[in-house]
């Protein structure tokens, strides 16, 4: 009787190129990951719930200009830098108004509940009557304050500008990690579909073993350790594909989130993996230097407010001038310092703070602690950008250093795979020996997958860490 191979040979997901559109599940990867030199076998049908794919998320990325336009409109990180923006502008507008001239209106009307007898002066001279006569009166009044001399009020303007400039610098560094956000997020679901894929068609391998196993046994011609063997590898094969797929669904929700949505995204299987760093260099810059990252900018923009403000504590102790000028209006002559209905003032105001309790004093050294921390923050800041440069761009070798290793582990793999198959058909090896390497092979695999995306990661983290993005 001519023996059946026990085991599927190809497992899904060889080293193809990145740039190739991910296989659907309806493709048959058993047949095209089939080593060239592998005996053609046909296993009996499978049928298990485990081996159906995940559905399709509710929403899918078909491209990565779909992905920034879902950013665009629905990240809440994009739309808090945009406001911090907002807020500093209207910060250095509030600044510029305490140094520009106010014109103020007034209007008041009295009524005087209590009234008594007694003599008052009107035109016609003095008479006996009521008095306050009239009981009710009235005025209007302009008043214009137009500051000469605000050192302080100069000064906090020209720092507000400087708070608007930083605001900026910090959202160019928000649309930075955003973009590596959602580049790295379609790239971890990828992966995560990937790893699945390999996991179930694993279980379709292990499953066949399985039942070839069983069949021997029946026959005879296998003994009962050996399936219990074939049962323990299905039952870790089927632990595999229920943390894949848990990790396709934890991948997707994060993609959601990135793209600004509380539901899960999926990536189509048409997106070229390859071209994300291409797309990402179109919205995004390379900068060169790391101290000029939008992040250090925003940092040292930062300390340049804090010396300000700092310094700006001393114009507290300069007097400031005032141009002031008073037009009124009342509604009875005599009531006024002219003896008219119309009155107009005009001068000067002199205001010179001596003594505040200390005020100023405190605000000095509070200034002077937040620019030393200003300066950490620099320093910090500068830090981290070269050391994530440096590291970003060792992480393109080693990732590559890895994909290769992988890529011979899996080669070798495939080999063993295949002559532990030919000697068990041969009746030279044992089942423990085939059921070993079946495993070797199917690891090998899923590593191989993870260290191509690895090495995609790798060089689109390279790209943006040193990159001005502008989405």
């Amino acid at each position: 009787m001519r023996r059946i191979p026990l085991l599927c040979l190809g497992l899904a997901l060889t080293s193809t190129a990145l740039a190739q559109p991910r296989p659907t599940p309806e493709e048959p990867a058993e047949a095209a990951a089939l080593p060239p030199d592998a005996p053609k076998t046909t296993l009996p049908e499978i049928d298990d719930p485990m081996l159906a794919p995940l559905p399709p998320a509710p929403h899918v990325v078909q491209s990565w200009q779909e992905a920034l336009r879902q950013v665009r409109s629905q990240s809440t990180t994009l739309a808090r830098s945009v406001a911090q923006v907002e807020l500093a502008s209207a910060q250095a507008r509030q600044a510029l108004a305490r140094a520009l001239p106010t014109l103020t209106g007034t209007a008041q009307i009295q009524r005087h509940l209590l009234t008594g007898e007694g003599v008052f002066f009107s035109s016609s001279g003095p008479q006996q009557g009521t008095i306050p006569d009239p009981q009710t009166t009235w005025g209007a009044g302009l008043a214009l304050r137009v500051p000469v001399i605000a050192p302080r009020a100069w000064h906090d303007h020209g720092t507000a500008k400087r708070g608007a400039r930083a605001a900026k610098l910090s959202r160019e560094d928000a649309e930075r990690r955003v973009i590596a956000g959602v580049a790295d997020s379609i790239v971890s679901v990828v992966t995560a579909e990937r790893v699945a894929e390999v996991s179930r068609v694993s279980l379709k391998s292990t499953l066949s073993t399985l039942d070839l196993n069983r069949r021997r046994a029946r026959l005879g011609a296998a003994s009962a350790v050996d399936v219990l063997r074939a049962e323990q590898e299905v039952s870790l094969t089927r632990a595999q594909v229920v943390s894949a797929n848990e990790g396709v669904r934890r991948a997707r929700e994060a993609l959601g989130i990135t793209l600004g949505h509380s539901v899960p995204w999926s990536v189509t299987p048409q997106i070229r993996l390859d071209q994300l760093a291409t797309d990402a260099s179109a919205v995004c810059k390379p900068v060169g230097n790391p101290d000029v990252r939008a992040d250090v900018q925003a940092a040292r923009a930062r300390l340049e407010i804090a010396a300000r403000n700092e310094k700006g504590v001393d114009w507290d102790y300069v007097p400031t001038v005032d141009l002031v000028s008073n037009l009124n209006y009342a509604s009875e002559e005599r009531f006024s310092a002219n003896g008219k209905h119309v009155t107009w003032t005009i001068g000067g105001v002199l205001t010179w703070p001596l003594y505040d309790g200390g005020l100023r004093y405190g605000t000095r050294q509070s200034s002077a602690a937040q620019a030393r921390l200003a300066q950490e923050d620099v320093t910090d800041a500068r830090r981290a950008a070269r050391v994530e440069s440096a590291q970003a761009k060792r992480a393109v070798n080693f990732a590559k250093q890895n994909l290769a290793v992988s890529q011979r582990s899996r080669e070798i793999a495939r080999q063993s795979s295949r002559l532990s198959q030919i000697a068990f058909t041969a009746g030279q090896g044992s089942s423990f020996e085939l059921v070993d390497a079946s495993r070797r092979l199917r690891e090998a695999e899923i590593d191989s997958a993870i260290k191509e995306f690895e090495l995609v990661r790798a060089q689109i983290a390279a790209l943006l860490a040193l990159s001005s993005c502008d989405v």
